[in-house]
């Protein structure tokens, strides 16, 4: 490996603007291409969410805007009696827009979350293409309760309560002691009907005349709602472009904190750029919430807008790098909770719940080793959360579950069903192998941030080291080429779960496991045309609707992760054609759930998880997968491009770590660096290293 030294640049170079359409494009999506029911579509702003029923032009349904919410919320739009039928249709994550035709008058709408605001704009255009006058009956149904939620978890809230609905001139008013929806409108001559719950008008259109309407949709606090609406109607049509231009803007902020990406196939760049949206569509501005920004699980149309460890630590490596601000904040109020009781906080009272997720451990090390290596801010180690420092956190996981006074064991995670959480009559507790195979790079990770933070544990490696023969002797099996878990009894059995790949790449295994483990790869035991299966297709327990772990798909991060892995380990190849195989998700999904199928390009459909921060791991697999990017605990930065043959160009351009400014242009022979202004080249497949400052110690 070839080592440089890279100067501190005296000016970081500006970005090209570009303009809000330009920034846009890569997020948008043709609702010919969108896999999703239409009760899965749904829009953001970070403050506001919503259904859009798809089908008809006209219509949305359920509002979600912490801590307020309507769940059972309606806006149906009617033309003569009958929904107008969605020709065409484009997603954005704002916005939507949609055409259709009824009585030979073209109707096209655009519903638009109000920057800033919990207030949404329904905009609809009648066009008469007759050469007759005409009139048309308009009817919108209106109906939804309200309720103020402070307890945010994985589910959607059922936020029903009563409202009462009152009506006056051009604006409609349900209200109950949670606070008001409030919907105004710009038509003339409106009639509310109570007993219908129907707001009615008629619309007059000259031959060749278009005209152009307006409804708002604004919850939350009365007065607040009254005035979004007030606003909002006033002027509409820059309403819509401020939220175009806000959203333009949060782009241009994603792509100057993170790098850009090309590729010579065009669906890898569509992948990456969709993983990425995730950190927009999960980063909540709520004045309400602990955090600011807060970054949920989930997000649209509501669910789990709570911040599970398990999903927020998937995205370890990119999140110091777009927000460190917000991942350190993040961590610590994870540490405020007790992780080895419960997976997860509610936003807006900070409180835990739910049971110990055994992967807690791992996420909580990860996050800070990451957050510390890429930032360079050691010192965080030194912060105090609930009466320990950071690194004394640090340890205190690592050593979860083990007894320092005696030689290392194997930990019994019990029989919680909470790693696998499978469905069916088969299980995967107690004694596992992947989760104590990978308490070895817990281990590790812990002594290298012992020694940035000044007090080196040596003795972590010396766990770490017994705890790898401890597993090839008690765990590993030559004649299946696996790991045995065991029973509480210590009886040997299989279960051939993705989960175990995630040791590869690991310094926990020898030769002899890592071949074995890599054996199974295949087309015949978990690889499929769109993806690869959480559970061996040969295991008993394989279940094909149990997506995330049961086997019919795997969790979205599950192989971008794995991938990653084996760049890192050196099977580039292997690695290439797992992500080939997934690149579908970025063409026919906006956005990314928990889980997607891998014999088939559908996703799991019940859940309410269908914008995952997880999904970021695409991301992450390109960066530190395919361009072997890493940090090394003295803060030197390695490079080591290895473009797929199905995509023999890449270009990674503004990628920032530690002060130091890359682009990196690889092919399958050269790659060029170009870090703080000085070019380095190399032939592909050989690593260099800059270094570009060490740890503060």
């Amino acid at each position: 490996m070839r080592v440089y030294t890279i100067k501190t640049p005296a000016k970081p170079s500006a970005r090209k603007a570009t303009s809000p359409s330009e920034s846009l494009r890569p997020f948008a999506m043709d609702g010919d291409a969108i896999l999703l029911d239409e009760a899965d579509l749904g829009i953001i702003n970070g403050m506001l969410t919503t259904n859009i029923t798809f089908r008809d032009a006209l219509s949305f349904r359920g509002l979600y805007a912490p801590p307020y919410a309507s769940s059972d919320f309606v806006l149906e739009g009617r033309v003569c009696g009958e929904k107008v039928a969605t020709g065409k249709y484009t997603w954005y994550p704002f916005a939507v827009e949609r055409q259709g035709q009824l009585e030979g008058v073209r109707i096209s709408s655009s519903t638009t979350l109000c920057a800033g605001k919990r207030a949404a704009l329904l905009a609809m255009t009648f066009e008469n293409r007759t050469s007759e006058e005409k009139r048309l009956p308009l009817q919108f149904t209106i109906r939804g309760g309200l309720d103020y939620v402070r307890e945010w978890q994985f589910g959607k809230p059922n936020a029903v309560k009563e409202t009462v609905a009152v009506a006056e001139k051009n604006r409609l008013t349900r209200r109950n002691d949670a606070g008001a929806i409030v919907i105004g409108a710009d038509f003339p001559r409106l009639r509310w009907e109570p007993w219908s719950s129907h707001w009615e008008t008629q619309v007059r259109l000259k031959p060749g005349a278009t005209q152009t309407h307006y409804v708002c949709v604004a919850i939350g606090d009365p007065a607040a709602a009254a005035d979004d609406c007030r606003a909002a109607l006033a002027k509409p049509e820059h309403m819509i472009q401020d939220a175009r231009k806000r959203w333009s803007e949060r782009v241009a902020g994603l792509f100057d904190r993170l790098p850009k990406f090309e590729a010579a196939d065009k669906r890898l760049e569509a992948y990456y750029n969709r993983s990425l949206l995730h950190l927009l569509l999960n980063q909540w501005q709520v004045p309400e919430f602990l955090l600011h920004p807060y970054y949920s699980t989930g997000s649209i149309n509501g669910g789990c807008v709570c911040s599970y460890l398990w999903d927020f630590g998937e995205a370890w490596e990119v999140l110091p790098l777009y927000d460190p601000a917000a991942d350190r904040e993040h961590i610590k109020r994870f540490l405020s909770i007790d992780l080895t009781s419960h997976f997860a906080f509610s936003p807006i009272t900070g409180e835990a719940f739910g049971p110990w997720y055994p992967v807690n451990q791992e996420k909580i090390i990860r996050s800070i080793y990451y957050y510390v290596l890429f930032t360079g801010d050691a010192a965080f180690l030194k912060d105090t959360v609930a009466g320990k420092t950071i690194l004394d956190w640090v340890i205190y996981h690592a050593m979860a579950g083990d007894d320092l006074s005696r030689p290392i064991a194997l930990i019994d995670y019990g029989n919680g069903n909470h790693h696998l959480e499978l469905r069916g009559q088969y299980r995967y507790d107690n004694y596992l192998p992947d989760l104590n195979g990978r308490r070895y790079d817990n281990c590790v990770a812990a002594y290298h941030l012992s020694v940035l933070g000044g007090q080196p544990a040596p003795y972590l490696l010396e766990r770490a080291a017994a705890l790898k023969r401890l597993l090839k002797d008690t765990m590993w099996s030559p004649e299946h080429r696996w790991f045995f878990h065991l029973a509480p009894d210590l009886t040997k059995q299989l279960r051939y779960t993705i989960q175990v790949f995630k040791l590869i790449g690991s310094d926990v295994l020898d030769r002899e496991e890592e071949e074995g483990l890599l054996s199974h790869i295949n087309e015949r035991e978990f690889l499929s045309a769109y993806g690869m299966h959480s559970m061996s297709k040969l295991d008993e327990a394989y279940d094909q609707i149990d997506i995330d772990n049961g086997g019919g798909g795997s969790y979205v991060s599950f192989p971008p992760q794995i991938a990653e892995r084996l760049y890192r380990a050196g099977h580039p190849d292997l690695a290439a054609d797992i992500l080939q195989r997934i690149l579908w998700l970025g063409e026919r999904l906006p956005y990314w759930g928990d889980s997607q199928v891998a014999n088939a390009m559908d996703y799991r459909h019940d859940t309410p998880l269908q914008c995952s921060i997880g999904a970021v791991a695409g991301a992450q697999a390109v960066i530190f997968g395919m361009f072997g990017m890493a940090v090394t605990p003295d803060g030197d930065i390695v490079v080591n491009p290895q473009p797929p043959a199905w995509s023999p160009e890449i270009r990674l351009s503004g990628l920032t770590i530690r002060g130091c400014t890359m682009d990196i242009r690889a092919n399958r022979r050269s790659y060029d660096v170009v870090a703080n202004g000085q070019v380095i080249r190399s032939r592909t497949g050989a690593a260099v290293m800059l270094q570009a400052g060490r740890s503060a110690r």
